[in-house]
């Protein structure tokens, strides 16, 4: 049976929106040729340490943190089976981070028809590799078409159904919504051990585990990780917020595991509260806020003077009914 596989990206612990309309695209291909719709995950395991090789090797999904909801999603969306390829290298929209697992996801599935959501943040790197590994023609924005043989075509002309010989690769700009509530879903897992190639350094990739895309963050600068009651007021305001609380190597010993992040890593939360002297690399829709220091052109608003009395009064103001 043919395999129609579609790479989705995520955005924290969520499918990204396009991969989603990729998804939609690929059940009403899957559904008219069919074959088996194949969603993809690519995740981080810091355990796995050895040579870049793309032989996926299936193992135990135990391990496998946060793929409920994800694979919840991947459901509803319209996927026959989800496929979750372990890593060891920092998981970033680029070819030299994720390009050996992804390999080795193709490779073991050797699908026919391969998706990516036109505005996924790993399209532009991942499909045309895809194209050229698979012998595939590229369809640089394509939508579905329905009918008793369901086509995608894109823009340009070019086109896809099930009568055609030979791979393709779609880039997915449009396609129609599917009602889909099967739960009932195969989960694959596959180690790639080593897919980082050591000779490419990644930048802002480490030593990050935190999901930043979305939400909050409170960050501790290192002038205040000495500070118990600093500390404690972060946490009670992170907690307030919903937010997860952050901060550099040295305020390691008061954070959750995952939560140090290198000045160089980039972030782009919705909200960002700064206490102290915290170094960050934000984007710049960020909303930022200094607990501590004098605002700027690049901060939104600022609590200047102290930042223990600073902090304890925005606390304070925010636990008031």
């Amino acid at each position: 049976m043919a395999a129609v596989l579609v790479h989705i990206d995520l955005d924290g612990d969520r499918p990204n929106p396009s991969s989603l309309v990729a998804l939609a695209a690929g059940r009403h291909v899957a559904s008219s040729w069919g074959a088996t719709l194949y969603a993809a995950v690519i995740a981080h395991d810091a355990s796995s340490k050895a040579s870049p090789d793309s032989t996926a090797q299936v193992v135990s999904t135990t391990h496998v943190p946060g793929i409920e909801a994800i694979e919840n999603a991947l459901a509803h969306g319209g996927a026959d089976k989800v496929v979750v390829a372990m890593t060891d290298a920092p998981i970033a929209p680029l070819w030299a981070a994720i390009g050996t697992a992804w390999q080795g996801i193709v490779d073991h599935l050797r699908p026919r028809l391969v998706l990516f959501g036109a505005d996924s943040p790993s399209a532009t790197e991942l499909a045309p590799r895809t194209g050229a590994r698979i012998g595939a023609r590229l369809l640089m924005r394509a939508r579905t078409l329905g009918g008793d043989d369901v086509e995608l075509r894109d823009r340009d002309g070019g086109y896809v159904r099930a009568s055609d010989s030979g791979a393709a690769v779609a880039l997915i700009g449009r396609a129609d919504p599917i009602e889909a509530s099967d739960e009932d879903i195969d989960l694959v897992v596959l180690a790639l051990p080593g897919g980082v190639d050591a000779r490419v350094e990644l930048a802002g990739t480490s030593p990050a585990e935190v999901a930043h895309t979305r939400g909050a963050i409170v960050a501790l600068g290192d002038d205040v990780v000495n500070d118990a009651k600093i500390v404690a007021d972060a946490k009670r305001l992170a907690t307030q917020l919903g937010a997860q609380l952050i901060g550099g190597a040295a305020a390691a010993r008061v954070l959750q595991a995952g939560a140090v992040v290198d000045r160089t890593t980039p972030l782009a939360p919705d909200l960002c509260i700064a206490v102290g002297n915290a170094q960050l690399d934000l984007a710049g829709a960020t909303s930022f806020i200094k607990i501590g220091g004098p605002g700027g052109k690049t901060v939104d608003g600022a609590l200047a003077g102290d930042v223990g009395t600073g902090l304890a009064q925005l606390v304070k103001r925010l636990e008031e009914p």
